[in-house]
């Protein structure tokens, strides 16, 4: 017995749409910047190093995904997602606002984002060369790990 189309897609319309959910959600998940990666994505020229330039512009790139309302600013709004996601992004962006908020005003502008110290570029730059290579990216990451 063949069913009409129109029969056999309102019967398969949960399964599919469950599938697209299922597709949606990976795609987000995996858009979604990781603020200790931003080392790993700054080796612009894949050179198997990372100068300050390229650290920088790789820090204006992860600002642009971090604002996801796009207003200029890091805060609560733009934690977004699901309740656990939201969560584990609020506490992400309060550790931010600690850190660099210099005014106070609740969330961190660009040039408070931009303009401090790249403390995490410094950390992975052993021997203060001004490059992070393999070597002192896989130190560092080991040294994270570890503490």
């Amino acid at each position: 017995m063949r069913l009409p189309l129109s029969i056999a897609l309102l019967l398969l319309a949960p399964t599919l749409s469950g599938c697209v959910g299922l597709a949606l959600r990976a795609a987000r998940e995996t858009q979604r910047p990781k603020l200790d990666q931003v080392l790993e994505s700054a080796d612009e020229d894949h050179d198997g190093i990372v100068t300050l330039a390229e650290f920088r512009r790789a820090q204006a790139r992860l600002f642009v995904k971090l604002d996801r309302n796009g207003d200029g600013y890091l805060d609560q709004a733009d934690a977004g997602g699901r309740p656990m996601q939201r969560r584990k992004a609020s506490a992400q962006i309060s550790k931010l606002s600690q850190a660099l908020d210099k005014d106070g005003d609740g969330r961190v502008s660009r040039d408070e984002f931009l303009g401090g110290p790249p403390l995490m570029f410094d950390r992975a730059d052993a021997n203060h060369d001004g490059v992070v290579d393999a070597r002192e990216l896989a130190a560092f990451h080991a040294a994270r790990a570890g503490g």
